[in-house]
């Protein structure tokens, strides 16, 4: 799609989502700003009116005087009305953003490819969506300022015909009044938003380091390390690069913006001369002057907000390109076919795996075979892509090429919510939720929260009784952040142990679940583990090689392949890459 039609589809797109979301907000903005312009351009004609009749006052016209002063006052009081209007108008719109902008990016935030989410142009690309949103109102504001423009205009061009019909001398000093001002104002327009678009990948940076300063773990670190003056400087150095890059552009964009106004104010100087130089001829009457000065002062004002509005028009545009190009990520593709839980194996056959970016396949050219009931355990040293595995073998991450299989199912032909259904993953990077400790554990299957047996039960298997006891019960707070009680990292890895178990699933897979745990406390919950989903098939990856003594089958990770393959005893006696890795390991417990 070019980018002309593009921006087309982005405009098209935005109003539809405001007759979608926002009616009220739409057909109030429209309504009120056509009924102010005309009554602005009403203004001069009541104006010159009012001073003809003023001197010739009668029994006859004193009425008619009456209601076109009392029309004039309307016409003074009633932008302030429609300013009150508009507040409120904005106010409903900012109430309704989140379920028009911000579900939206929800939606499709949830549906994007995993994969995608490595990129950092994604990255930018999600971080000026929601900048768009959130505080640029996306087409919300946009759609403002083109009725501002609408109605600055229709003010301006009726204006225009008024200060015609007194002379025609004062119409090439009201065009040449704004016309320098406005090609400036969206000249600089165009450098701002060049420059802000070029600054997104730092602008992410910044806002990265920063967040490094308010959150407790990197800066507990950085305090006990001494390294707090280093990331200081680094920020520094990038804010003045970015504040340096706007600065720059700012004040040229001020000069600019001087000789537009030098311009139109010299203009409004000579028209209001020729309009005098006329009066003093006699070409026009005292009533026709004062409306003439009135009438300078409507044109420039509309035209200078015509001018404005036309440069934030222009910027709000740009908000809402970067909003909806994000729509244009690419989303995961779910197949169309039903999951069939498997009955026998899960197959892997040449599988490559590359993330974006990168010079080499994470997986290269991987085999494997998992069967119904088996307890798999994946070990390998760090790089050797044992977590890309996990990723692959759930459907979580897309082989670049090859296949994966359940039973004779493509994962890429099975609808993606359906099989993720039938699998549980407990991630090596696994979040603290700042909730109450039955959420935690019960999020990963919501609808059976309320069993107590069986969250009971998986608390004993990761040994988290105590705990529970210890915070006041499975409903209490976790987190300080909010109030609640804060876990050590043990304490959290077990929590999400245990929500990894509590769902009732064919396959579970565990990465790295025993990382932040010592290895008695690891070998307790994993036999534990392995005792509670007998039947299950369990795939455990692992940088500790003694779980592998109660796996059916070991797989070693080197380099993205498949190095060795087998049950713990013939890969210990092979004296292959894993009866090396075992060696290392024991040496650290003689």
């Amino acid at each position: 799609m070019g980018e002309k039609r593009r921006r087309n589809a982005y405009f098209l797109r935005a109003i539809r989502d405001l007759f979608r979301f926002m009616p009220f907000l739409l057909w109030g903005k429209l309504t009120a700003s056509v009924v102010e312009g005309i009554l602005q351009v009403w203004l001069p004609v009541l104006t010159a009116e009012i001073f003809e009749l003023a001197p010739q006052l009668n029994d006859v016209n004193t009425s008619i005087f009456r209601r076109k002063i009392m029309l004039l006052c309307i016409c003074v009081a009633f932008p302030a009305l429609c300013s009150v209007t508009l507040r409120a108008v904005g106010l409903y719109g900012d109430c309704r953003k989140e379920k028009c902008y911000g579900w939206n990016m929800y939606g499709y935030a949830r549906r994007l490819r995993l994969e995608a989410l490595e990129e950092p142009k994604v990255l930018d690309r999600f971080r000026k969506a929601d900048a768009a949103y959130s505080r640029h109102l996306a087409a919300s504001r946009m759609f403002s300022y083109l009725l501002m423009d609408l109605e600055a205009a229709l003010v301006c061009i009726s204006t225009f015909f008024v200060v015609g019909s007194f002379s025609a001398w004062l119409l090439p000093g009201a065009v040449c009044s704004v016309l320098p001002h406005l090609f400036l104002d969206i000249l600089s327009e165009k450098r701002r938003s060049n420059t802000y678009r070029g600054q997104s990948g730092k602008r992410r940076r910044l806002k990265y380091l920063w967040r490094l300063f308010c959150t407790k773990e990197p800066v507990k670190e950085m305090r006990t390390m001494g390294f707090e003056d280093y990331l200081k400087e680094k920020w520094v150095a990038s804010n003045v690069e970015v504040v340096k890059e706007m600065e720059e552009l700012e004040l040229r964009a001020m000069r600019l913006s001087a000789v537009g106004v030098l311009v139109k104010n010299g203009c409004y100087v000579a028209n209001v001369a020729i309009a005098l130089l006329l009066m003093l001829r006699g070409e026009l009457a005292v009533g026709q002057f004062a409306a003439c000065l009135t009438a300078f002062g409507l044109l420039q004002d509309n035209l200078f907000m015509l001018s404005t509005f036309v440069v934030r028009f222009v910027q709000s545009c740009h908000h809402v390109e970067e909003y909806y190009a994000f729509f244009y990520t690419e989303t995961e593709e779910t197949g169309t076919a039903a999951y069939r839980p498997f009955a026998r194996e899960i197959t892997l056959r040449d599988v490559h795996f590359r993330y974006p970016g990168a010079g080499q396949d994470a997986l290269d050219g991987v085999n494997l075979t998992v069967g119904k009931g088996e307890r798999v355990a994946v070990v390998g040293v760090n790089g050797s892509g044992k977590t890309t595995l996990s990723k692959v073998l759930t459907g979580v991450y897309h082989a670049s090429s090859g296949s994966v299989c359940f039973d004779e199912q493509n994962v890429a032909e099975i609808r993606r919510e359906e099989l993720y259904r039938d699998i549980s993953l407990v991630q090596q990077d696994f979040v603290h939720y700042n909730f109450s400790l039955r959420e935690n554990i019960c999020v990963s299957d919501f609808s059976r929260r309320e069993d107590e047996k069986r969250i009971r039960e998986v608390a004993g298997i990761v040994g988290i009784q105590e705990l529970v006891q210890g915070i006041g019960g499975l409903d209490s707070q976790l987190g300080r952040e909010f109030g609640g009680s804060e876990l050590s990292g043990g304490e959290w890895q077990k929590v999400a142990i245990a929500r990894g178990l509590f769902k009732d699933s064919t396959l579970i897979v565990l990465d790295e679940p025993a990382s932040a745990l010592d290895p008695l406390v690891e070998y307790e919950i994993l036999t534990g583990f392995l005792n509670m989903i007998q039947g299950k098939t369990s795939v455990i990856i692992s940088h500790r090689v003694g779980i592998c003594r109660h796996a059916d089958k070991v797989v070693v990770m080197k380099d993205g392949k498949v190095a060795e393959c087998g049950s713990h005893e013939q890969l210990k006696n092979a004296g292959g890459e894993y009866a090396r890795i075992w060696n290392e390991q024991a040496k650290w417990y003689l």
